[in-house]
């Protein structure tokens, strides 16, 4: 697996068309080559088939007209008119004795012979009979019947066949008391008859006989000879089944064999199979061409296909490359492309002016948070004057046994520290009710104590994570807004709980309302410190759309409330620490 990694392409133009190579084109190339070589091994068997049983109907033929001739001799020694024609001495004419010989052979009709046997009688008188009449007496009779075949001929063997260019059946006619009353030879030209026969023929073959030695005995085409070694290799094949085909070497032709045990003979048959289908080489190298060219068309088609869906990625991929550095002005011409890349350009173009116009808004909100952050700080004095101030206050009046105004400075002052620490933006709500608690230890010396606050808080909610300051502006806008004309019935109830995964801090009043026609903005006079409207920007600044406040007149009094995400951050005793933008653990 790790070789193929590693030698596997890493461009998508190439690993595209690696892909196509091979999982489609060598798959279908194998297809191909092995459905050519079933489509020549399936004609290949038929013609096998057709050679074979063509080989076998020759070979009964053959055992036909040999059967025949034997039947014709048969036929003469037992025939009566046959017997006195041969036994009669009286001389005779050529046109005589071809008369003679021709009603012995209507005689025996049933028997028929091919053209390519010849036979030839002879009495024991002197004359030779013959369908032409051509042969007659005295020399020609005695070289026919001193034939050394006839004289190796005897009683207990009256015929015999004779093998050689023709095949000869030689045979003794003889009458009951077996005495001889003339000569019969039968001459078969096969090499003649297998040519004649096998133009009747679906299949034109052509037939070679040989001994058991392998030799050539006759051929029906001298031009399509078979070689000695395929010979021997058709003739060592043949077994139970009488029949045994090759190929030869070159693969253009069929060689079929049988066994004809008569003459212990083998006859053969020569099939050139580009007589039928064209010359097999020049087919497949045609065929083995063709495919080529097509696999280079379909390659060359596949890598212009992968170039020209890599070109406009690689352009893509140049192009944001280029963005970087030209502050996302680049775009990409779409008329150049066409169909889905046409369509990839338009996003790309999409998305960088998306991009463009995110961080424009990005840079805005930065440069508000940057204002509000000058804002906040120039609306201040400077954090460590008030704390060196208010420690100076602190000692004096406990010099003096002035607790109460000691207390107040106390709390004055962690209100201070929160604000010196101006990069903190997240605190704990634990801290968060802290500061509120001081503040309103602070005011209610103002009020003498007739502003009751309650708290309901989840304490499982402490160390959640909440706006620095978020909670005091709230009780401050109850304070002047809600109780300025009726302190001595003030009540502030502070409800935190979650929703889901929402935090939500309501601070609720039984004050004189509010006027919620008026924008946040709007909600107090102008003062310096951090109004409602500063909070909603914070809100926004830090959780953009899920940072929310909302005022809500009730029938006494008003609600302002507080959702933000929930966030968790671990307390200070646990690893934590006081800068909890910085904190590992939220979330």
């Amino acid at each position: 697996m790790r070789l193929i990694l590693s030698i596997w392409p890493k461009k998508l133009k190439y690993r595209l068309f690696a892909s196509v190579l091979l999982f489609i084109l060598i798959p279908f190339s194998l297809l191909q080559m092995m459905a050519y070589r079933q489509m020549e091994d399936s004609m290949e068997l038929e013609f096998k088939e057709k050679a074979g049983k063509q080989l076998t109907i020759m070979k009964s033929q053959m055992a036909k007209v040999l059967d025949s001739m034997f039947r014709y001799y048969l036929f003469l020694e037992r025939d009566p008119e046959t017997r006195r024609m041969l036994l009669d001495a009286s001389p005779r004419t050529p046109m005589e004795r071809q008369e003679l010989f021709g009603r012995a052979a209507e005689r025996a009709s049933s028997i028929r012979f091919p053209a390519q046997v010849a036979v030839t009688l002879a009495d024991r008188t002197g004359q030779l009979y013959q369908p032409d009449g051509h042969l007659g007496s005295g020399d020609a009779y005695r070289r026919f019947v001193e034939d050394p075949v006839f004289s190796g001929l005897t009683n207990d063997q009256g015929y015999r066949w004779v093998a050689g260019d023709n095949l000869q059946f030689y045979g003794l006619l003889r009458d009951n008391g077996s005495e001889i009353t003339g000569y019969v030879l039968m001459e078969f030209q096969y090499k003649g008859w297998l040519a004649e026969a096998s133009r009747d023929l679906l299949l034109q073959q052509s037939y070679q006989i040989v001994d058991h030695t392998g030799q050539t005995i006759g051929l029906s085409d001298s031009r399509n000879t078979i070689g000695s070694a395929l010979i021997r290799q058709v003739i060592e094949g043949i077994g139970s089944e009488n029949l045994h085909q090759e190929k030869d070497p070159k693969g253009m032709a069929i060689v079929s064999g049988t066994y004809f045990n008569d003459f212990n003979w083998y006859i053969l048959s020569y099939l050139p199979m580009n007589n039928y289908v064209g010359n097999l080489n020049a087919i497949r190298a045609q065929y083995l061409f063709t495919f080529a060219v097509l696999c280079l068309v379909f390659i060359v088609v596949t890598f212009l296909i992968a170039a020209a869906i890599s070109r406009p990625l690689l352009l893509l991929r140049r192009k944001m490359a280029l963005s970087a550095e030209s502050e996302l002005s680049i775009r990409v011409h779409e008329d150049a492309f066409t169909g889905e890349m046409k369509e990839l350009a338009g996003t790309y173009n999409t998305m960088m002016d998306d991009i463009r116009k995110l961080l424009q808004r990005l840079k805005q909100e930065e440069r508000m948070k940057e204002a509000l952050h000058y804002r906040m700080l120039a609306a201040h004095m400077n954090p460590h004057f008030l704390m060196n101030t208010l420690n100076t206050i602190k000692w004096n009046v406990l010099d003096k046994g002035d607790n109460d105004t000691a207390d107040i400075c106390i709390a004055l002052g962690k209100l201070l520290e929160t604000t010196l620490n101006s990069e903190v933006e997240l605190v704990h709500l634990k801290l968060e009710l802290e500061l509120l608690q001081a503040y309103m230890y602070i005011q209610n010396y103002r009020y003498e104590g007739l502003v009751a606050v309650e708290y309901d808080i989840d304490p499982a909610l402490h160390y959640a994570l909440v706006p620095k300051l978020s909670l005091q502006p709230l009780m401050e806008n109850a304070l002047k807004h809600g109780f300025a004309h009726m302190p001595e019935d003030a009540r502030v109830i502070l409800r935190v709980y979650r929703r889901s995964r929402q935090l939500i801090m309501e601070l609720e009043d039984n004050g004189a309302g509010l006027d919620t026609t008026r924008p946040l903005s709007a909600a107090a006079p102008q003062r310096k410190g951090i109004g409602l409207a500063n909070i909603q920007e914070r809100l926004t600044l830090l959780f953009r759309e899920e940072g929310v406040l909302r005022i809500t007149a009730l029938e006494r009094g008003t609600v302002a409330a507080i959702t933000l995400p929930l966030l968790v951050s671990d307390p200070f005793d646990k690893g934590g620490n006081r800068d909890v933008e910085s904190s590992a653990g939220g979330g």
